[in-house]
């Protein structure tokens, strides 16, 4: 273990980014890991079986890193970066880093990789004929942990997990051995090396894109330790991270000066954004930092800031790539980008978008070390007040799918809704923009909108038309009737209007007029139509009216002049006398009607009138345009004719 100067190599083995990870992986494999060859010794799997076989493999690796380490001082070629890269991915993973959260397992597994080969510079390590082997673990019930002579590391079997089985340093090492360390540090290194301790050595080394004498001119000061790094490397930290910043805002800044006009090319462009905070974040900086060797507190917050980078960038990526996906299927053939299919389907978007950002925010947070599955679990206690505070949020996203799984109108629709009018312009995660007639924008919450009473103008299949005129009392019941007739032959020939739902009818004697009523629908769907239209019947109306020789009323007052020649005294007398002789008789008609009345008056009132086509024989079809029961029309009529009086007649 003399030559452990190897393990300087350890913060090296990070250049090679992509070859680190399949190192990994074999090297956590156990005793049937194998990356290559085995006849080249780099490549010979890590055994991980019992104490002996870790504490083994530790000083094999241990040694062969020494004689690499020897030939890179002088020789930085790509295959001996490579070499080193991958021994120091097997002496890591040798070492149980479940309790350091996976942003700083790298750093902390170098560290504490260097901090035991220190500790074995200083005292000697025990024989293997003292650990346990496979056999001896074989027979050990329940938890099995060995600790090595004259120190607190120990070699512990991992319960659970992917290396379930395995033997490696414990978790508590990461802890142990720095605190150790300095307990011992006095002691001399065997054999003697130019300097005290190995990781104070390692500290100083850089990768092999920066060679080592790059340091050598620069003053004393930039030598000294900032956040257990020497300056001068702090300092070029900081100034390539301040490159990196300034060209990520540039290139963001000149894409978004040529993004299109429409939704989903512009968002696509902004794809470049996240996706260049990404790239300069996991490939560039790190790349950069590994050469450049940080190391104690400022790996430690280069890595922090580093992951937050990753992880904010991946959810601001996942937050526009969402969008845009729903943005091409909006921008479809059969979906307007204006329809309530389209406002529905950007709600779904930010739904999913807010829960991927979450989700990924939160699984960053966890990498940090910080106890988000245990908030989570949390939120199981506090849930209720929770709920209660996002109430109001929810109960407005439950009110946009209900809108959506509903559909009383969509986005273009004119609408009437709470003693007010307008269109609807967007629906959104929260509220619904309408604009009103006279164009101000109406913004109502989602949950209020959807109770409301919504009239929705753009269903409606025909638009009614429905006014009262009023005659001056001097027009005769004649002169009526042909005005009526007029009025019915104008609209029944009018192309406009629906002739099954004509109704022009006498209703009735109004304070100055004689009041005609007429419901009328019109055949469109559109506004200034409807108007058009009116207007047309209206003046027509106005026509018939002066044809006939009457007249609108107005509220009016006429004082006739003349002497009154008081009440009938004769017809007075002769009522008089009859309701006399039905009281003699037994046979008053009050409170109602007699039966054998009842069915001596059915049906003996001439109507039609006399002089009607229907009067004459002449067979006219009832309108089904507005029926009011589900029945036919004929049974209701047959009925009637088996019992008049079945209706309560009086």
């Amino acid at each position: 273990m003399q030559r452990l100067l190897a393990i300087c190599v350890l913060v090296l083995a990070f250049v090679t980014v992509g070859e680190n990870g399949s190192a990994v992986a074999q090297s956590a494999s156990g005793t049937q890991a194998a990356a290559s060859p085995s006849s080249d010794p780099v490549f010979r799997p890590i055994r991980t079986d019992s104490p002996r076989d870790t504490l083994q493999t530790f000083l094999r690796i241990g040694g062969e890193l020494s004689d690499a380490m020897v030939k890179y001082r002088t020789d930085r070629s790509a295959e001996l970066t490579r070499k080193l890269a991958l021994l120091s991915e097997q002496v890591v993973a040798l070492i149980d880093l479940s309790a350091v959260p996976g942003a700083a397992r790298r750093k902390r597994g170098t560290e504490t990789a260097m901090v035991l080969l220190d500790v074995f510079g200083r005292i000697p390590p025990p024989p293997l004929q003292a650990a346990p082997d496979a056999e001896a673990v074989g027979d050990l019930q329940g938890p099995v942990s060995w600790r090595i002579p004259q120190t607190p590391i120990r070699i512990s079997l991992i319960q659970e997990g992917a290396r379930q089985g395995e033997f490696l340093f414990s978790a508590r090492t990461v802890h142990d051995a720095p605190r150790f360390l300095r307990g011992i540090v006095d002691r001399p290194l065997t054999p003697k090396m130019p300097f005290d301790t190995w990781t104070d050595m390692s500290k100083q080394i850089t990768g092999p894109l920066i060679p080592m004498w790059i340091a050598r001119p620069l003053p004393v000061s930039l030598h000294a330790f900032w956040l257990d790094t020497p300056a001068w490397k702090v300092v070029l930290m900081i100034l390539v991270d301040v490159i990196v910043v300034v060209g990520v805002g540039l290139l963001t800044w000149g894409v978004r000066r040529i993004a299109p006009q429409d939704r989903l090319g512009a968002l696509i462009v902004r794809m470049a954004a996240p996706v260049t905070v990404l790239v300069a974040a996991s490939l560039f900086i790190p790349i950069v930092a590994l050469n450049i060797n940080l190391s104690g507190r400022a790996a430690g917050i280069e890595e922090f800031s580093r992951t937050i980078a990753i992880y904010a960038a991946w959810a601001w990526l996942f937050w526009i790539a969402v969008r845009a996906v729903f943005e091409a299927v909006i921008k479809s053939p059969r979906i307007a980008d204006t329809s309530y299919d389209a406002g529905m389907l950007r709600l779904i978007s930010g739904i999913l978008g807010v829960i991927g950002v979450v989700l990924i925010v939160a699984y960053g947070g966890q990498q940090l070390g910080l106890p988000v599955l245990s908030l989570l679990a949390g939120l199981g206690i506090g849930g209720l007040a929770v709920a209660l505070a996002i109430r109001p949020t929810l109960e407005n996203l439950i009110g946009g799918f209900v809108l959506f799984i509903d559909k009383p109108v969509q986005v273009g629709d004119f609408c009437s809704f709470g003693g007010q009018t307008g269109t609807v312009e967007r629906i959104g995660i929260r509220s619904t923009q309408l604009r009103a007639l006279d164009r101000t924008q109406i913004s109502i919450p989602n949950a209020q909108f959807a109770d409301m009473q919504l009239i929705n103008w753009a269903r409606c299949d025909q638009m009614l038309i429905q006014e009262t005129v009023g005659l001056r009392y001097e027009t005769s019941p004649d002169q009526l009737r042909f005005l009526l007739t007029k009025v019915r032959e104008m609209l029944h020939s009018h192309p406009r209007i629906d002739p099954q739902t004509v109704r022009v009818r006498f209703e009735g004697y109004g304070d100055s007029a004689l009041n005609v009523g007429i419901r009328i629908y019109a055949k469109t769907r559109e506004w200034n139509d409807f108007f058009a239209i009116r207007e047309d019947v209206f003046l027509r109306i106005y026509d018939i009216v002066n044809g006939a020789g009457s007249g609108f009323a107005f509220p009016s007052q006429t004082v006739y002049m003349g002497k009154d020649g008081g009440l009938d005294e004769t017809a007075r007398d002769a009522a008089e006398q009859q309701v006399q002789a039905w009281r003699r008789s037994g046979q008053l008609p009050f409170p109602r009607l007699s039966e054998k009345r009842q069915e001596a008056l059915a049906g003996t009132l001439d109507y039609p009138p006399k002089g009607s086509l229907e009067a004459g024989g002449e067979v006219v079809p009832a309108s089904e345009a507005e029926r009011l029961s589900s029945e036919p029309a004929d049974e209701i009529v047959e009925q009637d004719q088996k019992n008049p009086t079945g209706r309560g007649g009086v």
